[in-house]
């Protein structure tokens, strides 16, 4: 696929999503959008490892009081892009996941910033008593977050063969390989380590030894324990219904 395709159909998903989060259609995330971004790139098992990934590096983030926080979602689509075109290099897609996610955190500051513009003009349509106006002048106040995002996937899909052979050669230092291999095993187990404190370990201990037998002993991928995980879920909720 071509990277103005890749732009166009990635840089609309990023827009789209971003609005029907908004709207309490909670797609936009980052395993959704990782595999996505794979399926586009030809590799959906790299988009599902990095969107995993980060999926678990961004519990405990959420945007209280309209804090802003990494954009990991955008992070995993470049992380998942770049890994496949760096010849499936997994640590340096989620390294540069890392990097972007921390960067759009700015653009999400100007993509509300500036959403501000359209409230002001909403409270003059109303003091006016201008309905439709107010009532268009709402509707295009998602204009800041859909650009906001769409904008920077749309460029930086054209130019990302440039950013591939950046990488690369950063890559080509011992050092920096090294660096890479560290920051791909460690954020994980942070994430991990975050999950479990979340979880009712006391109640749910056979779960969690049946997952690690499975993965450690048996060699059972990810998406195996995930199905196998699905699957107990369903007996323990639905298992007693008649």
């Amino acid at each position: 696929m071509s990277n103005v395709l890749l732009g166009i159909i990635l840089g609309l998903w990023s827009g789209v999503s971003m609005v029907a989060n908004l709207s309490g259609l909670g797609i936009r995330t980052t395993l959704i959008t990782g595999v996505l971004a794979g399926l586009c790139a030809g590799d959906v098992n790299m988009g599902f490892q990095i969107g995993s990934t980060c999926l678990l590096m961004s519990i405990g983030f959420y945007t209280y009081g309209g804090a802003t926080i990494p954009d990991w979602i955008t992070g995993a689509l470049f992380g998942t892009v770049i890994a496949v075109k760096a010849g499936g290099d997994y640590n340096v897609g989620l390294t540069t996941a890392v990097s972007l996610a921390l960067l759009m955190s700015e653009m999400d500051i100007l993509g509300r910033a500036t959403t501000t513009i359209f409230q002001h003009l909403g409270d003059k349509a109303l003091a006016e008593n201008n309905i439709k106006k107010f009532e268009l002048v709402t509707l295009l106040g998602i204009l800041p977050w859909t650009l906001s995002r769409m904008i920077p996937v749309f460029l930086g899909m054209i130019m990302i063969d440039n950013v591939v052979t950046l990488v690369n050669f950063a890559n080509s230092f011992a050092w920096v390989s090294t660096g890479l291999s560290v920051v791909g095993k460690v954020l994980p187990a942070v994430g991990f380590a975050l999950l479990l404190s979340y979880m009712d370990l006391k109640k749910y201990w056979p779960f969690l030894i049946l997952g690690f037998v499975l993965f450690a002993y048996a060699g059972m991928g990810t998406i195996a324990l995930a199905l196998v995980g699905a699957a107990l879920a369903g007996i323990l909720v639905f298992g007693g219904a008649k």
